[in-house]
């Protein structure tokens, strides 16, 4: 969350200062009462006193023996003054509240306290309301909140600032968190969605092409005059065929990198290795149109045997896809050359032909799925605009770059970046910078 939310929930203020209320009014009754209790004890000792006054006022004589009851532990003469006493109202068991004095201070004590209980649960009462009320708003917002995201609303999110706590901060922000994470998920799969559509509105466009001249030719064939003409016919089948065989391969690969059902495994391999087996993926391609493909440097034996991490087969395949290209857009005769770089942390190889060349607005169109150039002669060869796009796939999927320039006389300039492991095993398996 980008703003921290703070917890505003209202019972459970209500409950704190009706709780705080409470408190502070029974400690004010309890107060009062304690005052009220001791008024009645100052008014017991002045009436001792008093008593204490008079008897020693008649007979001064018996303060010693007044001074000794008071003093005395074992209340020696207390059988004898309750029978006294007795004449007057009291007796030895009597209780508190029938006392007098005591019994107008415990009436309105205990009735005081009556009202404060009453008060207190009361008080109680209104919390545990306040309380329940409270919870299932928060129940109820969230209820509010998980049907928005049931329902692909992620409203919420976009007032996450005015957004008021569901039980807790903690608890808001996980559910903001879970909002932001199948906001994500939705984008992704409607994303996705509109991108299978677009491939499958694609893959249909360039099957339609190959399948309706297929059809054409078969027609043609069917309605041929002469073996001659049927056999030609049933050539050009045969090429459509081809091609249609080709690009279904394209497509498949296609379909499988899109769907990452390609599993590219590193393992080590040799750039020399690499070169040898794409050379050799258009080596028969070369033979018609007389094409050399020419590897300039590196200086020595050990700088070709570069070892790099990278899945052989489609790392191979992808620089076959750009030789392919070379060979299919230059003039007979001509040579395409490779010229591999090694550096600190990168493997750059160009890939130089004297074909038809891109024109520089192309130069990043060009490597788009069934893009295919503007160029005459590429209108006119056969093609499905996939191969660049495997390529560049192939190559950021293992950390790698591609790019294109025009080269200095005639023809493009094709280059790939492969990159370098930090630390190279030797055979010894000592590591080595």
């Amino acid at each position: 969350m980008t703003k921290t939310l703070k917890t505003s929930g209202f019972a459970w203020k209500t409950c704190a200062l009706i709780s705080g209320i409470s408190v502070l009014f029974i400690c004010l009754c309890g107060f009062w009462g304690f005052s009220f209790m001791n008024a009645q004890y100052t008014l017991e000792q002045k009436q001792y006193g008093n008593i204490a006054g008079a008897i020693l006022s008649e007979y001064p004589d018996a303060e010693q023996t007044l001074l000794a009851a008071m003093q005395d532990a074992d209340y020696s003469y207390l059988d004898k003054g309750f029978s006294i006493l007795t004449k007057y109202g009291y007796r030895e068991n009597m209780l508190m509240t029938d006392v007098p004095y005591y019994h107008s201070a415990f009436l309105p004590f205990f009735s005081l306290l009556i009202a404060v209980l009453a008060i207190d649960l009361l008080l109680t009462a209104l919390c545990f309301f306040f309380f329940y009320i409270s919870r299932r708003k928060q129940e109820w917002r969230l209820h509010e909140i998980l049907e928005y995201y049931l329902a692909d609303n992620y409203s919420p999110l976009a007032d996450q600032k005015n957004l008021k706590p569901v039980f807790s901060e903690s608890f808001t922000d996980t559910l903001l968190k879970l909002g932001h994470k199948l906001k994500t998920k939705t984008l992704a799969l409607d994303e996705e969605r509109d991108h299978t559509k677009t491939l499958v509105t694609d893959i249909s466009h360039q099957l339609k092409t190959p399948v309706s001249a297929l059809k054409s030719c078969f027609t043609m064939c069917m309605e041929a005059d002469s073996e001659t003409e049927r056999t030609d016919f049933l050539e050009r089948c045969a090429g459509q065929l081809s091609h249609l065989e080709n690009l279904m391969t394209e497509l498949v690969n296609v379909s499988r990198l899109e769907t990452d059902m390609v599993t590219l495994k590193q393992e080590r391999v040799f750039l020399s290795d690499l070169l040898t087996d794409a050379v050799n993926m258009v080596y028969e391609k070369t033979l018609p149109k007389n094409i050399t493909v020419e590897l300039i440097g590196p200086e020595s034996e050990s700088d070709s045997r570069v070892p790099l991490f990278l899945d052989r087969r489609w790392t191979a395949e992808a620089i076959a896809n750009l030789l392919d290209n070379a060979v299919k857009y230059s003039p007979t005769g001509s040579t395409v050359t490779l010229r591999p770089h090694q550096f600190y942390s990168y493997i750059s190889l160009e890939i130089e032909d004297e074909g038809i060349g891109v024109f520089p607005e192309e130069a990043n169109r060009i490597f788009q799925r069934f893009c295919r150039g503007s160029h005459p002669v590429v209108k006119q060869t056969e093609g499905s605009g996939v191969g660049l796009y495997l390529t560049r796939r192939i190559l950021e999927a293992q950390g790698g770059t591609i790019s294109v320039k025009p080269a200095a006389k005639k023809g493009s300039i094709f280059t790939v970046h492969l990159p370098l492991p930090i630390y190279i095993q030797t055979e010894t398996g000592s590591p080595v910078s």
